[in-house]
């Protein structure tokens, strides 16, 4: 880890450390809510389900008001806000074990979450305007390595006591308060907040523009598409390996797979970024890798297609999931970069949201073969429209914009 954070700014590197810390406290929880609620609180899987919805929901509008505030407040601010909402909702539930409390406080730590997720990638471009692609893509490794962390560890805790995870959850998140407040000061993180007007309050100010522009909704568009189809790894295919007779822990191996190769596959993506030199194509690569993995699901049962299957996915997320934030961060006006994030997370968040439902219901009521192929169909809706975007993009890009790096 420290020669990979050799290589960036100082600034970025407290930014990248501080998502893993984040990122890795959020992860403590979001993969037992299903069981916490089910097995500890006494509600149904439907009721889990509608939890789930709940969170999206308050992420989803977190996403959008935090990318807002970043440009009016300033992305400290917002972040520490974020932070302060998050750690709240966390030691609440250490505290309060009923339903009545834990359905206000999951969702006030969704929204803290939410204020903080477009803040970190608009600070990304900022910090370190001259890395562009290399920027977000670092901030990417950062959450996955958060995500690795916080999930194993979330596990270990949730065996000894579900309120022993959230108190570790609340104290991460004060500790990333406090890393903010002392780290991120000096001018590289302000970020020139626009000005306050008596004519436009908060809620106007937060959306205002001369217009909005097709190309930043195209590339929510594209994400939320991609987000609700990807989501299948983590909702439908684990029925489905169980269904053809494959152990949990088989299908614990495929995100094994997934961070090993995210971390040894970035020499391999930075070679490919650097010669595939618009982000725009980037995105449109890493579109058709989806595709091909979500074909090899629909068509394999052996545990090799699943694996295969998902080191492609994983390739295309590796060129997707940075890549559409640095997109529109091209094409972000001045002081309208943080709005355009938080369109970006929140379409992400959206399509997470909508994603099990739809992939619940076809699996439901159709074959899996159907499901998988019905996904490629979404990846290929997702394609055209980056496609789409891809041929309006340099027209709307923000002057200076270095969009090759």
């Amino acid at each position: 880890m420290q020669s990979w954070l050799s290589r960036y700014p100082k600034a970025l590197t407290a930014l990248v450390a501080s998502t893993v810390l984040m990122v890795s406290g959020y992860s403590l929880l979001w993969p037992l809510v299903t069981i916490y609620v089910h097995t500890r609180l006494g509600l149904s899987m439907t009721d889990a389900g509608l939890v789930l919805l709940l969170q999206a929901a308050a992420n989803l509008g977190g996403n959008l008001l935090g990318g807002g505030l970043f440009d009016r407040w300033g992305g400290r601010r917002t972040i520490v806000l974020g932070a302060a909402m998050a750690a709240l909702a966390a030691g609440g539930m250490a505290v309060f074990h009923t339903v009545a409390a834990y359905a206000p406080l999951t969702v006030l730590l969704s929204a803290g979450t939410g204020l903080v997720y477009p803040c970190i990638y608009a600070f990304a471009a900022q910090v370190w305007p001259e890395g562009r692609r290399a920027a977000f893509n670092a901030v990417y490794v950062a959450s996955n390595v958060g995500v690795a962390v916080g999930s194993f560890a979330g596990g270990q805790l949730a065996q000894l006591s579900f309120p022993l995870s959230f108190a570790v959850t609340g104290l991460m998140f004060l500790a990333y308060l406090v890393w903010v407040i002392v780290a991120f000061r000096g001018r590289v993180w302000q970020n020139a907040p626009l000005p306050a007007s008596p004519a436009a309050p908060l809620g106007r100010a937060l959306g205002r523009a001369p217009r909005f522009p097709l190309a930043p909704f195209l590339l929510a568009v594209g994400m939320f598409l991609d987000w609700a189809a990807y989501v299948q790894w983590q909702v439908t295919v684990p029925t489905h390996m169980q269904a053809l007779g494959f152990s949990l822990s088989s299908y614990s191996v495929l995100w094994t797979v997934n961070g090993g190769v995210i971390l040894i596959g970035q020499p391999l993506v930075s070679w490919l970024t650097a010669r595939v030199r618009r982000v725009r194509a980037q995105i449109l690569v890493g579109n058709c890798l989806f595709v091909a993995a979500f074909l090899v699901l629909a068509r394999s049962g052996a545990y090799g297609g699943f694996l295969l299957a998902m080191a492609l996915a994983t390739f295309g997320e590796m060129l997707v999931w940075p890549g559409v934030p640095a997109a529109a961060d091209d094409l972000a006006p001045e002081g309208r970069r943080g709005l355009y994030q938080g369109l970006i997370s929140g379409a992400a968040s959206a399509g997470r949201g909508l994603g099990p439902l739809l992939g619940g219901l076809l699996y439901d009521h159709y074959p899996s073969a159907t499901l998988f192929l019905a996904m490629v169909g979404i990846f290929v809706l997702a394609l055209a429209v980056f496609a789409a975007h891809d041929r309006i993009g340099a027209k709307a890009a923000r002057p200076g914009a270095a969009l090759g790096h």
